[in-house]
């Protein structure tokens, strides 16, 4: 099975025009360890590169998100807590040039990817409607494969909903996959306090979060993502997107007309 949310008894198929602002150069850097492929930290490092250069140009605002990272040995998880601050920026990246890659390795098997770039900036015109807002909730931060998700919202005022589930190590169309609505969960409107799985959802299906398959044996979690987006009008959206065609989607929707939350968390594989 496919990681991610899986949705048992349930099959998924899962404004203003933007602004170009030219060019800006941005480097950013990834540190790993032996059991996290080059590849990977190296395309990590990437995507900092580009936030930084959308930062520049959008400017940035901050929100602090708290995710654990465990390792089971045998019936025991060991977590340690680490602080991450997710940048929400309003803009994508059109085009990069001059890209360069270098691996350094470091201490205790450590490597450092490190990546810098030019990249072509696009902002989206309009200004953030502060309050336009929508609270996200997980049940946990931490999953072990099997286990059940809910996602707790709680809006301000009434506004329609899509949920969609990022695969970070996946590519194509399986990267973005909208988990909600669906056809166990049709409504896409909020008007209140809410629960995905809704109350009547819940007699029809459950979401439980899978472990990756193709991971490497010493691998035991991963981190995915939920993107909450939230609008003041029902939009119409695909059951999957690349990652990139998905980043341009978002981009079409007004600033003052919509809220955007992502909520990281980790997957940790059964023994």
């Amino acid at each position: 099975m496919r990681a991610g949310v899986a949705l048992l008894g349930l099959l998924v198929l899962l404004a203003p025009l933007p602004a170009a602002a030219g060019w800006v150069s941005a480097r950013a850097e990834r540190i790993f360890s032996p059991d996290t492929p080059e590849a990977e930290a190296c395309a990590a490092a990437e995507e900092r590169a580009k936030e930084d250069a959308i930062r520049q140009v959008s400017g940035e605002r901050l929100a602090s998100e708290d995710l654990m990272r465990c390792e089971e040995r045998g019936e025991e998880a060991s977590c340690t807590l680490n602080r991450s601050v997710w940048n929400t920026v309003d803009g994508d990246v059109r085009a990069v040039r001059n890209r360069r890659t270098e691996t350094t390795a470091l201490a205790d098997g450590l490597r450092r990817c490190t990546v810098s770039l030019e990249a072509e900036i696009i902002v989206a015109k309009g200004v953030p409607d502060p309050s336009f807002d929508l609270g996200v909730t997980l049940n946990t931060s931490v999953f072990r494969q099997g286990e059940a998700m809910e996602i707790a919202l709680t809006p301000n005022r009434p506004m329609s909903v899509a949920i969609f589930l990022w695969l970070p190590y996946e590519s194509g169309e399986a990267q973005v996959t909208r988990v909600f609505p669906n056809s166990m969960d049709p409504s896409t409107t909020i008007t209140g306090p809410a629960t995905v799985p809704s109350a009547e959802g819940k007699r029809r299906y459950v979401m439980r979060v899978g472990f990756p398959d193709g991971q490497p044996a010493t691998r035991r979690l991963v981190d995915e993502y939920l993107m909450v987006v939230a609008t003041r009008q029902p939009v119409e959206w695909r059951g999957s997107y690349r990652l990139d065609e998905f980043r341009a989607r978002l981009l079409e929707l007004p600033r003052g007309d919509s809220r955007i939350v992502r909520r990281g968390y980790a997957v940790v594989r059964a023994p």
